[in-house]
């Protein structure tokens, strides 16, 4: 798609990506002209072209290959299809003083207070059993109010404005569905069937999450402001797709991936530590003719932008930042440093990624952790260790990461969709 409308295609990839396999599923979607390939094929020969690969439903990997005689190099974006939220157990459903309940577990990082009070609805994906026994992966939506975590009232909780709300993952986070009386255990397990159009009893298994089904939307005076759930990570996906569909083809193999799980620590099948980046890399030039000696030399000299959401100053918590280095709202990307390795930037992948943004007239900001807290970190990091190529942290910056509901400038989703456009087709 072209950048006008990329504003309004965000809010829409956001609104429409309530768990990592609808995240894939709609990236899917942006990628115009690209053929899907099966990892179980062969893949030799592989020409010219653009390709994708999708892993579990919830990694993406998807790239173009040039028409040169071989893989001389490739240009990467990584990012992340998984956000902090609230996850269904297997056995979800009880009734508990005449309620109706479903058992969650926190997954990431969560800001555990943003979910109180919220209209929630439920998204996942289903193993479905066909009559012949078949098997398939199913994804569905309920986008209603269907469940809510109630807050405890004040009346019963006098000190909470002065000493905070301190919540229990296992007893206060279990969302009210309905009223037991009139509601079978079961109930939760047959509307999904219901949403999916096949028998209870065809559903082998579920993956099920929460979501907070209020639109995403731009807000602020002068709609400064985008106001979203899951902004982390998928506004970097998104970027990251929108460039590599719009890249001109170039002399390197352009590349994204997206992978799930990197907010529990990336260990996982479809997570940045596993194999699934290298033997697609290597697929890739082994299907254009060449072997490992042309895989080494390629991985050699290439390079990786590992994009994820960044931290703006907050206006009323100034004191936790470095005092040297406070991003803002629409100033444009933000490259991230740390000396301990947190974020994968050394000095050669920051001057890439000045260049790129003094190319495209963009405004770059710089991130350093505060010393004395300790520093998250990204994929970027697992990718460089994993394939030994130079990697920049960078991301757009934002405000309450890790909320049910976050905030991110309006105006720098455009620039750093520019700038990965720029990178992917140099």
């Amino acid at each position: 798609m072209l950048l006008d409308g990329l504003l309004d295609d965000l809010l829409d990839y956001l609104r429409l990506s309530p768990t990592p396999f609808h995240a894939v599923e709609n990236a899917c979607h942006r990628l115009q002209g690209f053929t899907r390939l099966d990892q179980t094929a062969a893949w030799s020969p592989l020409a010219p072209g653009r390709y994708f690969v999708v892993h579990e439903d919830s990694a993406l990997v998807a790239f173009v290959i040039p028409d040169t005689p071989s893989v001389r190099a490739f240009r990467m974006v990584v990012a992340h299809t998984d956000s902090p939220n609230l996850r269904l157990k297997p056995n979800a459903s009880y009734a508990k003083e005449g309620y109706l309940q479903l058992g969650v577990e926190v997954y990431g990082g969560v800001l555990l207070n943003s979910w109180l009070d919220r209209d929630l609805g439920l998204a996942g994906r289903a193993v479905v059993r066909a009559a012949d026994g078949a098997l398939s992966s199913r994804l569905f939506c309920i986008h209603r109010p269907l469940a809510r975590v109630a807050q405890l009232a004040i009346h019963l909780d006098r000190d909470v404005n002065d000493k905070g709300i301190t919540l229990n993952r296992q007893q206060h986070l279990p969302p009210i569905v309905a009223l037991a009386g009139k509601t079978e255990v079961g109930a939760i397990d047959e509307l999904c069937a219901e949403v999916l159009g096949v028998a209870p009893s065809a559903i082998v298994a579920m993956d099920r999450m929460l979501f907070d089904i209020a639109a995403p939307c731009l807000g602020g005076l002068r709609n400064d402001f985008v106001f979203a759930a899951r902004l982390d990570n998928l506004a970097m996906c998104h970027a990251a797709t929108l460039a590599l569909n719009n890249a001109l083809p170039s002399e390197a193999v352009s590349l994204v991936a997206l992978f799930d799980h990197e907010e529990v620590g990336s260990g996982s099948a479809m997570g940045a530590q596993s194999a699934l980046l290298p033997r697609i890399l290597e697929r890739i030039v082994l299907a254009r003719g060449g072997g490992r000696e042309a895989l080494h030399r390629a991985l050699a000299g290439s390079t990786c932008i590992s994009a994820d959401m960044a931290h703006a100053v907050h206006p009323n918590y100034a004191d936790r930042h470095d005092p040297q280095h406070r991003p803002v709202l629409n100033g444009g990307p933000v490259l991230k440093v740390h000396s301990q390795q947190r974020y994968a930037t050394m000095a050669s992948t920051a001057a890439l990624f000045r260049q790129l943004c003094d190319a495209e007239e963009v405004p770059m900001q710089l991130y350093a952790h505060r010393s004395d807290l300790p520093c998250g970190s990204t994929i970027g990091p697992i990718t460089a260790t994993l394939l030994g190529i130079p990697t920049v942290d960078v991301g757009n910056p934002m405000l309450s990461m890790h909320s049910c509901r976050e905030v991110a400038g309006s105006a720098d989703a455009e620039r750093m969709t520019r700038v990965l456009t720029r990178f992917l087709q140099c």
